[in-house]
């Protein structure tokens, strides 16, 4: 159960606002929040003698680093942390029903019909949890969370990279006794079969409502794991015999999460909470209303209450469209409504400094932001979002505007359907007069042509392909560097830096499309316009070739190396060259820069390269990227993330080419389509932090003018993190410098 906030609580902790305590302890209090992009929260903030410790810190940092590794629906996400801050905290997504625990302890065991779904679902948690190289060590029940649709592991504060031994204390038990393995109990590592071991506990005592070892003092209970055979009274049939494999004491004797999975594989549950007992279904529905029964923020006004203004009245031609109210609906008949049903689609409000101000008199617009929920453009998503509402709040500071604005995001699945659906409820929208995004390109190229069909003008600032004028040759922009000319720039830094070679470049067609447009790009211009030798390799999707192929190219004696995959095979890469001795250059795809490179690599990606057209306006000089960084950090807390520099510019760009649409004295509607035809006009620039803009024959960054290179930058892995070197066009003019 929660409570109220007290005065000592604070109302927002970075992008998070802070609307309950859920719980305090020791440690810390746990709040429920929701972030920027709307998605409820559970922030634990740690105070007292923990927050000073440096050692604390570190640990902190590093677990909550691991735990962003997994990614499964039965396992709670984490959403964002920061252990430098004054009072360290890590926000985890909120599953508002009860704990295993307490769902057993008042309605006693579970059918064995639920407990094998329960198991099937935790099992999977625990595969993608040992996938990324992670032991969980505390599985029991009361870090099980019962929703509708499934359940949650949770918890992380206590999980260790596998191969990670310097962190654990020799002959040090972490975990709950009872609950926890022979191993851990005698002080030994804890390994993926402690976490069976400790699944089975949870399924006995789900089953038969005991643990199977009893109750008592953490001693006894340690011993009776050690030597003891488990009580599994209540638990029958197959289940019973799966529980006892688990129980094993041999860690080698017991299956592992995978099997398990496999061996009770049943239907997902649909949300309906119909995989539950109806005493516990009810139990988890009526948790939830509790949970979210939030008295201190206003309601939606569902039908449309607002007064409306004179300018907003739509053209006599549009379709009346109803106002959405201003705060999302958190509830609904008491059930939970956490998206967008049956579209795909996600929609939150903006935030409060985005809103029309109160008895306001002038017209008002909104900005809408196109983003994606899938777990691959979390952070591309949140830095595009982010420097939206950073554009408009500057914009509604003005005491003299004409109008006011307001930011509308909606999120896609990445998927095309979803895209489309995202597009279609902007468009559908007349006080909608411009949109960020896509973020990624499947949306980009199936939202692209709903944009165009309704006019309405959309710039996307991470996307790289142009297939998108096809079916949008007048409202869709593109304000990113295009993969193509990303890849051959990566030779023009190997030239520019004097470490043009002879080089392996692989290219990993997992990394989709734009992998291998970079890499037909790079091989041309390493080859044919610089004259140097090229050994090119394809890795298949779906094979596990890519190490074989590092090997033979270092046998080959290349000089230079560039791996052109997602991140996992790229870090792979960076462990065999390191394995093998390789030390020459090293460069990485350009969607990787901002990405956990650093960190998953560790030691073998130390040194490798970035080209891109992303920057770090943290590391500029001039007074733009200055003010721009620290309006940023007034606001968020740290600096710009990767690609919300180029957001930023990009929406700024936008609004500053509507404000010359609207009309005089705004009495009528700014017309839709004058918004790209400036955009799209000859000898169009708009001058950016960090470089000028400029599109060119089908919409996209025009790259082909003077000042390009200024605005394309190298980074470089240095000491775990990514650090900008400069600009193509610093770079060129030092080496220049050097030559006379």
């Amino acid at each position: 159960m929660s409570e109220s906030l007290r005065s000592s609580d604070p109302s927002r902790i970075a992008g998070f606002r802070l609307f309950r305590r859920l719980g305090a302890g020791g440690m810390g209090v746990v709040y429920l929040g929701r972030s920027d992009a709307g998605a409820l929260a559970a922030v634990k903030v740690i105070r007292g003698e923990s927050a000073g410790d440096d050692a604390f810190r570190a640990r902190f940092a590093r677990e909550a680093e691991l735990a962003r590794r997994v990614d499964n629906p039965w396992v709670v996400p984490v959403l964002d942390a920061d252990a430098e801050a004054r009072e360290p905290w890590l926000a985890t997504a909120f599953v508002p029903g009860p704990a295993l625990s307490e769902a057993v302890a008042t309605h006693g065991p579970l059918p064995a019909r639920v407990v094998g779904v329960l198991g099937g679902l935790l099992a999977g948690a625990l595969e993608a949890v040992h996938a990324a190289g992670l032991v969980h060590r505390d599985v029991k029940p009361g870090n099980v969370l019962l929703a509708l649709d499934g359940p949650r592991l949770i918890d992380f504060g206590i999980a260790r990279a596998a191969e990670d031994t310097a962190l654990t204390a020799s002959g040090l038990v972490v975990g709950t006794p009872g609950f926890l393995a022979p191993e851990q109990a005698e002080g030994r590592p804890a390994t993926p079969a402690s976490d069976v071991f400790a699944l089975g506990c949870v399924l006995a005592y789900a089953a038969s409502g005991t643990p199977p070892f009893g109750t008592g003092t953490p001693d006894a209970l340690l011993y009776r794991t050690v030597h003891d055979e488990p009580e599994l009274g209540g638990v029958e049939g197959e289940l019973r015999t799966l529980v006892e494999r688990c129980l094993a004491k041999d860690p080698d004797a017991r299956p592992t999460a995978d099997e398990i999975r496999r061996l009770l594989a049943e239907d997902v549950p649909d949300g309906s909470g119909n995989w539950l007992p109806d005493s516990v279904a009810r139990m988890v529905a009526t948790r939830a209303a509790e949970s979210l029964a939030l008295p201190d923020i206003e309601p939606t006004a569902v039908d449309g209450t607002d007064a409306p203004d004179p300018a907003d009245a739509p053209d006599p031609a549009d379709t009346p469209v109803r106002r959405p109210g201003r705060r999302r609906l958190l509830l609904v008949g008491g059930a939970l409504l956490l998206a967008g049903a049956g579209t795909g689609a996600a929609v939150w409000a903006s935030e409060d400094d985005d809103k029309k101000p109160s008895g306001s008199t002038r017209p008002g617009y909104v900005l809408g932001v196109h983003t994606a929920a899938d777990s691959a453009h979390t952070a591309v998503s949140r830095a595009c979002e982010r420097a939206a509402r950073l554009a408009v709040a500057q914009h509604n500071a003005a005491p003299k505007r004409a109008y006011d604005l307001k930011v509308q995001v909606r999120a896609d699945q990445g998927d095309a359907e979803s895209a489309r659906q995202v597009a279609l409820a902007f468009t559908a929208d007349r006080n909608v007069v411009a949109v960020l995004g896509p973020v990624a390109e499947i949306p980009m190229g199936a939202a692209a042509a709903v944009y165009g069909e309704a006019g309405l003008t959309h710039v996307s600032s991470t996307t790289g392909h142009q297939d998108y004028f096809a079916t949008s040759p007048k409202t869709s922009f593109q304000s990113s560097a295009s993969h193509l000319a990303l890849g051959s720039w990566i030779a023009l830094h190997a030239k520019a830096s004097g470490q043009l070679a002879p080089a392996g470049i692989v290219i990993d067609r997992a990394g989709g499309s734009i992998v291998q447009d970079q890499g037909t790009s790079l091989v041309n211009a390493w080859r044919d316009n610089l004259g140097v030798q090229v050994v090119p390799r394809v890795v298949a999707e779906g094979t596990n070739d890519s190490p074989q192929v590092v090997r033979d190219l270092v046998a080959d004696r290349v000089e230079d190396f560039v791996y052109l995959g997602p991140l996992d095979a790229t870090v792979r890469a960076a462990k065999e060259l390191l394995a093998a001795g390789f030390t020459g250059p090293r460069w990485m795809q350009h969607e990787l820069y901002g990405s956990d490179f650093p960190r998953l690599a560790g030691t073998a990606g130390e040194g490798w390269y970035v080209v891109t057209s992303a920057v770090d306006p943290s590391a500029l000089t001039t007074q733009r990227a200055k003010d721009f960084t620290a309006a940023w950090r007034k606001r968020y807390g740290g600096t710009p993330e990767p690609y919300a520099t180029e957001a930023y510019d990009s929406v700024r760009m936008l609004l500053a080419e509507f404000a010359r649409t609207v009309p005089a004295g705004a009495r009528r509607r700014p017309v839709r389509a004058e918004l790209a035809e400036r955009l799209a006009k000859a000898k169009y620039t708009y001058k950016g932090i960090a470089r000028t803009y400029a599109f060119g024959t089908y919409h996209q960054y025009d790259s082909t003018e003077d000042g390009w290179a200024a605005g394309t930058f190298v980074h470089q892995v240095r000491d775990g993190t990514f650090h900008q070197l400069g600009s193509l066009a610093d770079l060129i003019r030092a080496a220049s410098a050097q030559k006379s």
